[in-house]
């Protein structure tokens, strides 16, 4: 019986080849193993052992974890194993619209053929050697599927490495943040922590504090307006579309408002909410940097 421990998840940013599970494979059967062929696929589920799951991909081998030769297992031995999950943007905000600000969980399932040649205590052959396709279970709970999930600071972390925010902006050629803009990038990135973490108020907030420190960061005193600001940022644009991009600006900083303070009834801020804000937060102030 063969057995799959995960010890750690992380991104190849010199090949930009995936997410990667770093494994290891253990034979714990009394038995010299073989593995003569092994697949590997990630599936994508609400809660661990509940509720149908979703394919994503087929996971791929890193070649610097693989042995050039097929020597044997014997029992107790393990060897690492690193699956590459090529992800996509599409699976990435499947996943994001899915969880709702929730831990989410994983599945890896895979197929084994071995070739095994048991023994007797005393060191004699039990049998010829068999071929069987097996499952790897999870190591300490001796489940299959092997069902994991990854906590908010794990996961954010990753979604940040690879670069992504929301599949809009990822179809977007948007521009860098120029250096002046660097207090307003740093709060826009703690609204996205925030919302993948399911804390929508607080993501708000940030989104508010990005355009607030705008005007002291590009004119160096405080209190200035906003119209002075625009007209700093869209020299030499149309009149007319000074006033909408005003307008606009004005209707995200009400709508992120909202995590600042509530006057009068409570108001309740979903996933949804946050996501709105984001994104028109994200893309407005792409289009002022630029």
């Amino acid at each position: 019986m063969f057995f799959i421990r995960r010890d750690r998840i992380s991104v190849d940013r010199s090949r930009n080849s995936g997410i990667i599970f770093d494994c290891a494979l253990q034979n714990k059967a009394p038995r010299l193993a073989t593995v003569l062929s092994q697949e590997y696929e990630l599936w994508f589920t609400a809660q661990v052992h509940a509720g149908p799951a979703e394919f994503l991909s087929r996971l791929l081998f890193d070649l610097t974890s693989q042995l050039t030769n097929t020597a044997a297992y014997r029992q107790d031995e393990g060897r690492g194993l690193k699956l590459i999950w090529p992800f996509s943007t599409r699976q990435l905000q499947r996943i994001e619209d899915f969880r709702q600000g929730n831990e989410p969980y994983f599945e890896i399932r895979n197929r084994l053929l071995v070739k095994s040649q048991h023994y007797k205590t005393d060191g004699t052959s039990l049998h010829e050697a068999q071929f069987n396709e097996e499952s790897a279970f999870a190591s300490g709970t001796n489940a299959y599927p092997i069902c994991f999930k990854i906590d908010h600071e794990e996961w954010t972390k990753l979604l940040d490495e690879i670069g992504f925010r929301h599949i809009i902006l990822q179809e977007l050629s948007l521009p860098a943040f120029p250096p002046e803009f660097r207090r307003a990038q740093d709060h826009l990135k703690e609204a996205w922590r925030h919302h993948r973490a399911g804390r929508e108020r607080p993501a708000l907030l940030s989104c508010f504090n990005a355009f607030e420190c705008l005007g002291f960061d590009l004119m160096g005193t405080p209190d200035v307006k906003r119209v002075d600001v625009l007209a700093l940022l869209m020299d030499g644009k149309e009149q007319a579309k000074q006033e909408k991009i005003k307008a606009l600006w004005a209707a995200v900083g009400n709508y992120c408002h909202l995590g600042r303070h509530d006057k009068g009834p409570p108001v309740q801020l979903s996933h949804q909410d946050g996501e709105l804000a984001l994104v028109s937060a994200t893309v407005l102030l792409k289009y002022l940097a630029g």
